[in-house]
């Protein structure tokens, strides 16, 4: 059996290094990823954060684990875990000629043991962990990264960093709202990084406030739709059957303090309600808010298995079988729908390859 091992301190982990990790798996009959620690050196995530990271961006690729090591020479390690082969990523000349003199050093120390170089593909061919937080501070970094990293690194990184709060601010600042919005947000925040929440968390939060960007100028009532987006998932329980009904419930209570009308919050309070998907709703900014909601059906296939995943992980209670039924049910209902998305800007932008990520994802559940 060969077996390889990629290491790295992953602080965090890229979407290059998962591109090693999934080429890694096909080449070896089992790959280890281990987080490499040296305590010297200051990390931004601690150890316990990389390895989750870790670990569920790569819950779907086979034959591969996590592990983590301090203190130890790369051929001990892998030496210790009954490794001959240890997969190293290349993005440049410059990362060659470095590695190519660990290759050495390695040898030196263990020629049982060989070095596996594979190069990056260009789209990730300038991507490291020390680029991606770089752009930390920037204007707009959190509409950034979120391309470079997997869908939990980006959700850490908006914790660790407060990357929702300028957005927050601008809504309040537009809504003149009074009270104590500092604290509204930041119980916000604490709901939506509850540990219980893989794919119902600020990520999400941030990308419908992305999708929203692209209506805002279209709504009948922007500020309206975009506070909703903020509450719609506030209260969430997988088990529970209300969290529509109780995240409408914290809105209007929240909406109040910061002394908001009774118009506004009735039609925030109202649009949370239709995130039910029970019904097509009449008024175009509740079909805006609804699409939104399920603009991750239209992004690749790639992002709508991860996010599929994450919602799997949410149900991690229920058995394989039922969630399996239950999932053929909804997304059936959707498929037999005349129309996925209720407006015509996200049919024209998403209808398409919605369709075929649901028909794709459908034949896997049977399979």
């Amino acid at each position: 059996m060969k077996k390889a091992v990629y290491v790295g301190s992953f602080d965090p982990v890229t979407k290059g290094h998962l591109w090693i990790i999934k080429e890694g798996s096909r080449l070896f009959d089992e790959l280890v990823v281990a987080v490499g620690t040296n305590p010297d050196k200051e990390y931004t995530f601690s150890l316990e954060e990389r390895v989750y990271m870790l670990q569920t961006a790569t819950r779907d690729i086979s034959d591969v684990r996590v592990d983590f090591f301090k203190n130890q020479f790369l051929v001990d390690y892998a030496s210790s875990i009954g490794a001959h082969y240890i997969l190293k990523g290349i993005r440049n000349e410059a990362d060659y000629k470095s590695e190519r003199t660990l290759e050495n050093v390695n040898k030196d120390l263990n020629p049982n043991i060989s070095t596996v170089f594979l190069m990056s593909p260009k789209e990730y061919a300038e991507i490291s962990s020390s680029f991606i937080k770089g752009l930390v501070g920037l204007v707009g970094w959190e509409d950034v990264i979120d391309r470079y990293v997997p869908n939990a690194v980006y959700n850490k990184f908006l914790q660790k960093f407060n990357g929702m709060e300028s957005k927050w601010n601008l809504l309040c600042q537009n809504i003149s709202a009074q009270g104590n919005c500092e604290e509204i947000y930041k119980k916000l925040v604490t709901l939506y990084s509850e540990p219980n929440r893989s794919y119902h968390n600020l990520a999400h939060i941030a990308h419908s406030l992305r999708e929203f960007q692209g209506v805002k100028l279209l709504a009948e009532h922007p500020e309206e739709l975009e506070m909703v987006i903020w509450f719609h998932d506030a209260v969430y329980d997988t088990r529970a059957k209300d969290n529509e009904k109780k995240s409408a419930e914290l809105a209007a209570i929240c909406l109040k303090e910061m002394g908001m009308r009774n118009s506004f919050i009735n039609n925030v309070a109202k649009m949370i309600l239709a995130t039910a998907h029970k019904k097509v709703p009449e008024s175009r900014d509740a079909r805006f808010l609804l699409d939104i909601d399920i603009s991750n059906f239209g992004q690749s296939y790639g992002q709508f298995i991860e996010h599929n995943e994450e919602v799997r992980e949410e149900y991690s209670w229920v058995g394989d079988n039922q969630f399996k039924e239950e999932r053929k049910r909804i997304i059936q209902n959707f498929i037999d729908r005349p129309h996925i998305y209720s407006s015509n800007f996200f049919r024209e932008k998403y209808e398409c390859q919605a369709r075929q990520n649901l028909t794709a994802y459908l034949k896997s559940l049977d399979e």
